[in-house]
């Protein structure tokens, strides 16, 4: 992809050199550009020759792209680095999160231990507790 575009703007380069020197009587001809405003009296530049218009005219119409594309480069990284900064905030909060889980998980599992019954002791079977909604619905299957 890179040979194309290298081989493309050859040829351009090569056509517009054709060009002016194919027409380097009509672009050596003198121009002079007037500006008339409604309440300014015309102003009129000095001669200036054709080729030298179309020249200035590409610099700065490749100045206005060159500002363009830096403006939008410089907008996109800023707003790379916005995200960077909050996907980093985001981890710190989710390493925080993580380590308080951890903690709690210990200290969860430390009471279950404390809490096994001893050798001698005698299992007691424990039945599930009901919520309140439950005990005042009566059970169809009961009566």
């Amino acid at each position: 992809m890179r040979y194309i575009k290298v081989l493309l703007l050859a040829v351009v380069f090569f056509l517009a050199l054709v060009f002016f020197f194919q027409n380097q009587g009509p672009l050596s001809q003198d121009m002079v550009l007037t500006l008339h405003l409604f309440f300014i009296p015309p102003m009129h530049s000095i001669p200036l020759p054709f080729y030298f218009l179309v020249i200035v005219a590409f610099a700065l119409g490749a100045l206005l792209t060159l500002s363009f594309l830096v403006w939008d480069k410089l907008n996109l990284s800023a707003r790379l680095m916005k995200h960077k900064w909050h996907i980093s905030n985001l981890e710190r909060e989710m390493a925080k999160l993580k380590k308080k889980s951890e903690a709690e998980a210990s200290k969860f599992s430390f009471l279950h231990k404390n809490k096994e019954k001893p050798e001698g002791a005698q299992s007691v079977e424990t039945k599930p507790v009901q919520s309140v909604e439950d005990s005042l619905v009566p059970d169809p299957d009961k009566h």
